[in-house]
């Protein structure tokens, strides 16, 4: 059962509630004979959309009146087609946020939609049909690896009464499209209105404690972390690029050393070439020493060959 369905007037689908349908229904019955067959479901896609029916509350309980699908056998039954009020609800209040703040297992993450669409057939990779509760498109995330991991797509489901079935899980991971499981069986909710007014109230009150804007989040189980084809691509290309810069650090760490270890070669080789030149200096003094002495031997020699040194040299 549903409280809300999408309109067809003039080729254009309008957003209606059960309050609208009882007031058309009381005040405008000519308009209402008119309309009352092309109720549809609030998908976007007019290809996806499926007939549905207005009833009214049993026993005169218009609070209780509902939309539902024209044919009960239709190929989606069982997904949405009789859920309960709480978790309509919450579709409603998680499609008008305007930061949608996530979080499971000590992970947090911040989504700007650009739009946040209800009910939304899916058409996974073996052909079947799946409707999604929520399918929110996104070009900016914090982090933003997000938006090129998940293609800017995240499918949210609500738990209320039962989680997401396994197989459903198994298509989305085969379709690439992560997915997102919300429970809210422990939210305390009214049921009952007066009037559209009423019922209002109580959704943009909700809105506002789950808005991100006001520090609201939904906290929950990511079921479906997919990686998209551009980002698994991106990630091997940026480990390849971040292994060639470690390896290329690593060259320019041993050219270093190299051009440091000429440096102190050269050092070296300077303070070789300055000891060379002691050393050639001290050679040539040597070299003079003994140029000097062998005079000196000549000299004494003479000497002693002389008469006056033979005359009194010798005693």
């Amino acid at each position: 059962m549903k409280r809300r369905a999408d309109l067809l007037i003039d080729g254009k689908y309008k957003r209606i509630t059960i309050w609208d349908a009882l007031d058309w229904k009381k005040n405008r019955p000519k308009l209402w004979e008119i309309y009352k067959d092309n109720i549809y479901s609030i998908c976007k896609k007019p290809e996806n959309k499926v007939r549905m029916v207005f009833q009214t509350g049993k026993n005169g309980i218009v609070q209780n009146s509902y939309f539902r699908y024209y044919n009960a056998d239709f190929a989606h039954k069982g997904e949405g087609s009789e859920e309960s009020y709480r978790h309509e609800f919450f579709k409603e209040c998680i499609s008008r946020i305007k930061r949608l703040e996530i979080r499971w297992k000590g992970e947090a993450l911040t989504i700007y939609p650009d739009e946040i669409l209800r009910e939304e057939t899916v058409i996974m990779d073996d052909g079947s049909k799946r409707i999604v509760d929520l399918l929110v498109h996104f070009k900016r995330a914090e982090p933003s690896i997000y938006v090129e991991k998940w293609e800017g797509q995240l499918a949210i489901e609500v738990n209320d009464t039962h989680p997401v079935d396994s197989r459903k899980i198994s298509q989305m991971k085969q379709k690439g499209l992560s997915c997102f499981e919300f429970t809210v069986s422990k939210w305390r909710i009214r049921e009952n209105f007066s009037d559209a007014e009423d019922e209002e109230k109580q959704i943009v009150e909700i809105t506002e404690k789950l808005e991100g804007e006001n520090a609201g989040y939904i906290y929950g189980k990511l079921l479906v972390d997919s990686i998209s084809r551009k980002y698994f691509s991106t990630k091997l290309y940026e480990d390849e690029k971040r292994e060639k810069e470690k390896v290329l650090a690593e060259l320019y760490q041993i050219k270093k050393l190299y051009g440091q270890a000429i440096d102190e070669n050269k050092g070296l080789r300077e303070r070789i070439q300055l000891l060379d030149r002691d050393i050639n200096s001290y050679k040539n003094k040597l070299s003079n020493l003994d140029m000097k002495f062998k005079m000196l031997e000549q000299e004494n020699t003479k000497i002693k060959s002389s008469f006056w040194y033979k005359l009194f040299g010798k005693k």
